[in-house]
């Protein structure tokens, strides 16, 4: 009877009351929650872990996903506690900002996992987990999809006016997803970006020897809109 109850419990069956629950299943799911979490902590460290900034955020994911996880199982047997709660949170203002927006569904992912520990309902925390490592593994391995339309960071070149068809030519020679995005003459000197889709380390060896034919002394600058992996 006690492994039917459990059984029940676990796929959402319906809870009515806390002390049906027991110790054992509710220090069962924190411990889920908890390995979650640190799963969760394991894939961001693996896919956005080598960023300058918010690389440390995964060390609070265990800790976020007992405590959500605590709670919410404690509010949906108390109305009157989770009122409470609603007005105490409805106080509370956090100022700290989130650097990258990788942090948001990172924090979200935490949040969704935490909620089906408290639920019990393991299923549809199995589902979410899976389809939460399809999405990151695409990201990771099929990158040309989601940058093709989009600008991943420009070439900025200062030189002479008689340099800049020259410049032109050797750029989309090289870059075939790259464009013109400005040219601004000053003081008989030459700036020109130009904004590209994808540059690989080898392309932009290559690029240089091209730009270093034309004249040694046209000055490089290369800018990424993130880091290169």
């Amino acid at each position: 009877m006690d492994a039917l109850f459990s059984l029940k419990m676990l796929s959402n069956s319906g809870i009515q009351k806390m002390s049906e629950i027991g110790l054992l299943p509710f220090f069962f799911m924190l411990l889920v929650s908890l390995l979650v979490s640190l799963f969760i902590s394991h894939l961001y460290l693996k896919f956005y872990g080598t960023k300058g900034t918010g690389s440390t955020l995964h060390r609070s994911f265990p800790l976020i996903g007992v405590a959500i996880t605590s709670i919410f199982v404690s509010l949906q047997f108390s109305i009157p506690l989770s009122l409470g709660l609603l007005g105490a949170l409805s106080i509370v203002r956090f100022r700290t900002p989130i650097k990258d927006p990788e942090e948001v569904g990172f924090i979200l992912l935490v949040i969704a996992t935490s909620l089906t520990c408290a639920t019990f309902n393991i299923p549809f925390l199995v589902i979410i987990m899976l389809v939460a490592l399809i999405g990151l593994i695409i990201l990771r391995f099929d990158k040309k999809f989601f940058t093709n339309n989009k600008h991943e960071g420009m070439l900025i070149f200062k030189t002479t006016p008689n340099n800049t068809e020259n410049i032109i030519e050797a750029v989309h020679a090289k870059l075939k997803h790259s464009k013109v995005d400005s040219i601004v003459e000053e003081n008989g000197h030459v700036t020109m970006s130009f904004a590209f889709a994808a540059l690989k380390e080898t392309d932009l060896v290559d690029l240089n020897k091209s730009i270093s034919n034309i004249d040694s002394g046209i000055e490089k600058n290369v800018f990424y809109n993130h880091p290169l992996t």
